[in-house]
């Protein structure tokens, strides 16, 4: 194995050792974008292992690994975007509730009877 071969083995498993963190940790802070990113990462390592690649079998797995791990970057970033819109909505909503104005009502309005 080269020494390329051996780095790339290195950084795909560290990267993986860091995703099953992030996927084990449901309430680490920012886990959805963070997931992305570490998907993304792990899916150009796996870019090159293909590319540096001449057996047929470990590029046509490089390539399965490739598109598995882009796939789950964009479904991870999808999900930090609806999450942090999810932030963002609700606390424009409970701002806008906290600073308007109260409507007067009169209890002893004879408008009601």
């Amino acid at each position: 194995m080269s020494s390329v071969s051996e780095h790339l083995d290195q950084v795909v498993e560290r990267l993986a050792g860091l995703r099953d963190q992030l996927l084990a940790d449901e309430l680490a802070p920012d886990r959805a974008a963070r997931l992305a990113v570490v998907f993304e990462s792990e899916a150009r390592a796996w870019s090159q292992v293909y590319e540096l690649s001449s057996l047929r079998l470990v590029w046509r797995a490089a390539l399965a690994a490739e598109a598995g791990a882009r796939a789950n970057a964009g479904s991870w970033a999808r999900r930090a975007t609806v999450g942090q819109a999810g932030v963002i909505s609700l606390q424009s909503w409970v701002a806008g509730r906290v600073n308007a104005p109260r409507p007067a009502v009169s209890s002893m309005s004879s408008d009601r009877w």
